[in-house]
């Protein structure tokens, strides 16, 4: 006698082949009981080739590494998790996805709503845990998915992902998903798991659903744009995480002084050499600012903006936080400029016309003594720029990201961090995720992260993946400056010394090199520039620890 089907296992596998179908290809489970059918799922369509299984026992890893997954592909990766604290643990990464506007899927298991409130184990209120920072939200029960689980799957994936059609040449990836962090939290009710339609059959049916769904297409629909046009002439444009890069382009090439933050997506058409300098003495005169994406790097951006002579004017989708010191700033979802007589670099010795040019020390200087600054040039000196093989650098939140930011000038070597809340948690798993999201899509090539000790400390528990699992080409270059030196360049630093020193600055007894022999990973450090020249060059995944005097 066979089987009854399962709804559990039955929505479960619907969902996710669903997802496969619009898109998503890269699944993060952490384990648990409640989410089994999922989980099981996910694992049954790895098995099939359908997608990529990535699993952490750490729920707030697993979320990080999804993060750095939508930020590499920008589609969303979705996280499976059981039910109570772990989905908790998902909301710092959902809180920078949202922020970043990077596209996230939480499928949060659950046990019956009748258990909200009457002390039942492994039970609270999770449901919208997200509040407001969610683009979608459902909260569903066995009824919802027990009565049609392929009807609902279908419609669930196809609001995911409702430009999924529209990905072909010429549609950017961007517009595949829908922004920010989404969660589909299910109510699920015993038996957990179990048997299904056989796969090629339920995969059969969830593809003629979803033809019958035709989804609607927002972006085709004839939409009211606010626009704006404005002279090129005593215009400075500003990018940051999350920038326009076709505006940026635009910018330059009419000759508008283009300051592009290094995460910011644009660092190629970064014009303004000492940018901060730069503004601070007045920023030749100009009396406007353009702002795309979110800037973050320095105070200086922030200061101008706020003058009561300059106009700001923020290039941003509607609904959608954007960048306005004293809430002043004006929003347009488009925006051209006048071409001036301007022309060329419009800031004297501004950057190399070339783009892709990254102006830092071309050699190493043998036996000089290790600095923040020969991290940073070493890095970009012996990252590839040639595509599809061309590296990537995560550069953790913090004291070096500065660094970089006002080292580098432009350049064309991808460039990822999570900027848009700034925080160093999780920095580990992100990077590992662009790097395994990278090596998915077949770029063949390294991801470098450049952390300091408290981020690395931090997020230690990112380093660990099952034994099935191969180790991301990734090399960790911690910069081991015995604490927060990131806090020496703000007020906080006038504080009694050992107050300081006892909750800013933190030192800890960190040991690199066993904690990336216990969680099985290479090490090497760096003696002097002219050996982590040498070990930077030769690009081999690992942990390669530089360590600078304070």
């Amino acid at each position: 006698m066979t089987a009854a089907v399962a709804a559990s296992s039955e929505f479960a596998t619907a969902l996710l082949l669903a997802l496969v179908e619009r898109g998503v290809e890269h699944v993060v489970v952490s384990p648990g009981s409640r989410s089994q059918a999922l989980a099981l799922a996910a694992a049954e369509l790895e098995a099939a080739g359908l997608l990529h299984l990535h699993v952490r026992i750490d729920e707030r890893d697993a979320a990080f590494l999804a993060l750095g997954i939508g930020m590499a592909t920008r589609r969303p990766a979705a996280v499976i998790t059981t039910s109570g604290s772990a989905v908790g643990n998902l909301v710092p990464a959902a809180m920078e996805a949202a922020r970043a506007q990077v596209p996230m899927l939480l499928l949060t298991a659950d046990r019956p709503a009748e258990l909200r409130g009457t002390g039942a184990n492994q039970t609270t209120r999770q449901a919208n845990i997200l509040g407001d920072l969610a683009t979608l939200d459902h909260d569903l029960a066995e009824e919802d998915y027990a009565r049609d689980p392929v009807g609902l799957a279908v419609r669930l994936a196809c609001e995911v992902l409702p430009f999924a059609e529209l990905n072909r040449p010429g549609i950017d990836d961007e517009h595949v998903s829908l922004r920010g962090p989404m969660q589909v939290n299910v109510q699920f009710v015993e038996p957990l798991s179990g048997r299904h339609t056989e796969t090629s059959a339920l995969q059969a049916l969830v593809r003629r659903r979803i033809d019958d769904e035709r989804p609607q297409h927002p972006l085709l629909n004839a939409t009211r744009k606010e626009a704006a046009t404005v002279p090129a002439r005593g215009t400075v444009l500003v990018a940051g995480l999350g920038a326009d890069v076709d505006l940026v382009r635009a910018a330059r090439d009419v000759g508008v002084p283009v300051i592009a933050e290094i995460t910011s997506g644009a660092r190629q058409w970064h014009t303004v050499k000492g940018y901060r300098e730069w503004l601070d003495h007045g920023a030749d005169g100009a009396c406007r600012m353009i702002v795309t994406g979110l800037p973050s790097l320095s105070r200086q951006v922030w200061h101008f903006a706020e003058r009561a002579d300059v106009q700001v004017i923020a290039v941003a989708p509607a609904g959608r936080e954007h960048f306005s010191p004293g809430h002043r700033a004006r929003r347009v979802d488009l925006l051209r400029f006048e071409a001036t007589a301007q022309g060329g670099d419009a800031h004297g010795d501004g950057a190399a016309d070339a783009p892709g040019a990254s102006v830092v020390a071309d050699e190493p200087l043998t036996g000089e003594a290790l600095t923040r600054e020969a991290v940073i040039d070493a890095v970009w000196r012996h990252s590839r720029i040639d595509a599809p093989s061309a590296d990537a650098i995560y550069l953790a939140s913090s004291h070096m990201v500065r660094v970089a930011d006002e080292r580098v000038e432009a350049s064309a070597v991808p460039v990822f961090g999570h900027r848009g809340l700034a925080g160093i948690d999780g920095t580990i798993s992100a990077a590992s995720g662009v790097a395994d999201a990278r090596r998915a899509a077949g770029a063949g090539a390294l991801t470098r992260l450049v952390i300091g000790d408290l981020a690395f400390a931090h997020d230690v528990g990112g380093l660990l993946r099952p034994e099935c699992e191969a180790a991301p080409p990734l090399q960790i270059i911690v910069v081991n400056d015995h604490g927060g030196s990131i806090f020496a360049g703000l007020e906080v630093a006038t504080a009694d010394p050992a107050l300081y020193e006892r909750v800013v600055r933190t030192p800890q007894p960190l040991r690199v090199r066993e904690t990336a022999a216990a969680y099985g990973w290479a090490y090497h450090q760096a003696r002097d520039v002219a050996d982590l020249d040498g070990l930077v060059a030769a690009g081999e995944p690992g942990i390669v620890e530089v360590v600078i005097d304070a």
